[in-house]
């Protein structure tokens, strides 16, 4: 019988039959990139990318593999690179330099085209960023096209082209591929997808040459990341049972592949070397593997970035396994070890959580191979009624709706990774009208680092402690503002004058008398800058915080330093009547710098 549901599925095959998915994910991602233009306010390299850019602006900026120039900076500019000191050796970044070899030709032609368009040759400036996201963006799209061919071999077009669909909308992916994509994560997951494919070739085809690539980018996947060394189960459970390449070991093709292998982490030893005279050497310091400690349950289903809960779709790549046995038994076998024990060395890191991040980044490194279980998934599934595949594709739509939600909202600033609770994360859920980041701040709940950095559980309560105060000089009698796009004065603090590193927070308070209509507009606004480029920007719904009956109330918000914030930047906050009838009364602007550390009950009580 011809149904809707069957002429629906038809439809959709045929468009994707029509247009290559990963040329709708492009469009998509290009317009997404060019219109939030990160690079214009320099704010692509940042966090761990400043690491690998640290390298980069060393090999080409400063002609030095060993960071020597680095002595030699101010302290302004030294807090750009990201190099650790560690005990009888040079500074150098704890991150290892995969990353920053994929990034180099994108750096370097930055670096040679910035003169022409009178910006500084400093490996900082805004050409850098721009090339730098793009090179991102670009192995994003080029990972698609692979697991796109990688999938088409084992599944129908259609199937195929669904799961990368899903894998770019409804997963976190498609925020680390776009808007923050000088991580490493997404080059992760282009090497694991690209080395799955050559590695397919090689077992068909046994030619020489795409072993050796797969060995190869097997190679960089380590570099970039050591503990994705697990991957390399995947090949092994190949070789082991099957018995055409069983003896695969025995070949010169195989030792040429492990040469291939050893090339790329080649670098990175001699760099060690000639720092601490060790050939390998742990860079992190004081953070740690918990090998004995996993938060497998929390890094899977916290509010605190949980993995599941912030990426739900993966559920149905998890159950993969279970329907595709009939499709690769190999590798079905390959990824019914490997998801448990990358789910156990993720959650081991003592960080679990994984900072600030949209859901768990690392898991992306793993996609491609999820992808063949939700592959699966999907293909079972297809063979029922149309009713179930009628709640199938609701189901799908629904996922992705919701994780492009979540991505906005991260973007903004509403939904903070590492300080969710389940209070935020209800007030946040499918809530294209969620308050801002600021108006969530008493749901919010910051982790306890000092403990975790040992692997004991997080203390509940906290102490508070004012250390530094600055006031808005002559507020304390009252300003009003009634007028349309009107401003108080800002209260500034220069970021030297200030610290939030672990347990300190900033407190910015403001007593208001509120008159505003139910159109109004009035945001309490923070941001933090440095000349021209801005390094945070916070708002405070005043008009949804406050009652309109003119009792005068205390509102506050609590916030961080951005850790890229040079010492010669500044805070800055002040009052804006956005638009609409009425008036606002201000009686009061102060901003705190906080103490809170945990503590003990007995702390309290003593």
């Amino acid at each position: 019988m011809f149904d809707g549901a069957t002429f629906a599925r038809m439809s959709i095959a045929r468009a994707f039959r029509s247009m290559n998915v990963v040329t709708l994910v492009a469009i998509v991602a290009l317009f997404i990139f060019f219109s939030e233009a990160h690079w214009r306010s320099n704010a692509t390299i940042r966090g761990d990318a400043q690491g690998y850019c640290s390298y980069l602006a060393s090999w080409v900026v400063y002609g030095d593999f060993n960071f020597d120039f680095y002595e030699n900076l101010d302290p302004e500019n030294q807090s750009r690179y990201w190099l650790n000191h560690y005990e009888g050796a040079k500074p150098f970044p704890k991150l290892t330099m995969g990353v920053a070899l994929l990034q180099l030709p994108a750096f370097y032609s930055a670096h040679i085209l910035a003169p022409f368009f009178e910006f500084e040759q400093d490996g900082w400036s805004i050409p850098y960023h721009l090339a730098i996201g793009l090179n991102g963006l670009f192995v994003f799209l080029f990972g698609l096209w692979m697991l796109l061919k990688w999938l088409k071999r084992r599944f129908s077009p259609f199937i195929s082209s669904l799961t990368v669909l899903l894998i770019a909308f409804a997963t976190n992916a498609f925020f680390y591929g776009t808007l923050d994509s000088a991580q490493s994560h997404i080059y992760s997951f282009t090497l694991f997808a690209t080395a799955l494919y050559c590695f397919d070739l090689w077992l068909e085809q046994n030619r020489r040459i795409t072993l050796v690539i797969s060995a190869l980018l097997f190679g960089f996947i380590c570099l970039i990341r050591p503990t994705n060394g697990i991957f390399m189960l995947l090949p092994l459970v190949y070789l082991l049972m099957d018995e055409k390449h069983r003896n695969s070991f025995l070949k010169p093709s195989t030792w040429l592949a492990v040469l291939a292998f050893c090339l790329p982490i080649i670098p990175q030893l001699m760099l060690w070397k000639m720092n601490t005279g060790h050939w390998i050497f742990y860079s992190y310091g004081e953070e740690k593997i918990l090998w004995s400690h996993p938060s497998m349950l929390k890094g899977l289903f916290s509010y605190r970035n949980g993995w599941l809960l912030y990426t739900p779709i993966m559920v149905l790549a998890l159950i993969g396994p279970l329907f595709s046995a009939s499709i690769d038994k190999k590798l079905t076998l390959a990824l019914s070890i490997l998801i448990p024990l990358h789910i156990y060395v993720v959650f081991s890191w003592w960080c679990w959580y994984y900072g600030s991040s949209l859901s768990i980044r690392p898991m992306i490194d793993f996609y491609p191979l999820l992808a063949f279980g939700l592959a699966a998934t999907l293909r079972w599934l297809a063979t029922k009624n149309s009713l179930v595949w009628l709640g199938t594709g609701a189901l799908l739509v629904f996922l992705i709706c919701n994780q492009s939600i979540q991505t906005l909202q991260y973007h903004t600033g509403q939904l903070s990774g590492s300080d969710m609770t389940k209070r935020a994360f209800n007030r946040l859920f499918m809530n294209l009208d969620a308050p801002s980041d600021m108006a969530l701040t008493g749901a919010f709940d910051a982790p306890d680092i000092e403990m975790l950095l040992l692997g004991k559980p997080e203390r509940l309560l906290r102490d508070t402690i004012v250390e530094k105060e600055w006031k808005l000089e002559g507020i304390e009698t009252g300003l009003e503002l009634s007028t349309s796009k009107d401003f108080s004065s800002p209260l500034k603090v220069g970021a030297a004058e200030f610290q939030t590193d672990f347990d300190r927070t900033m407190c910015v308070t403001c007593e208001v008398e509120s008159h505003l209509t139910e159109k109004s507009e009035a945001f309490l606004v923070i941001s933090f800058l440095d000349s021209n480029l801005t390094y945070g920007y916070h708002t405070l719904e005043l008009h949804k915080m406050a009652k309109h009956d003119g009792q005068a109330r205390q509102l506050s918000a609590y916030l961080r330093k951005p850790a890229d914030l040079p010492p010669s930047g500044y805070m800055e906050a002040y009052l804006w009547y956005k638009k609409g009838k009425g008036s606002l009364k201000v009686n009061g602007l102060a901003i705190e710098q906080l103490d809170c550390p945990r503590v003990t009950t007995d702390y309290l009580t003593h």
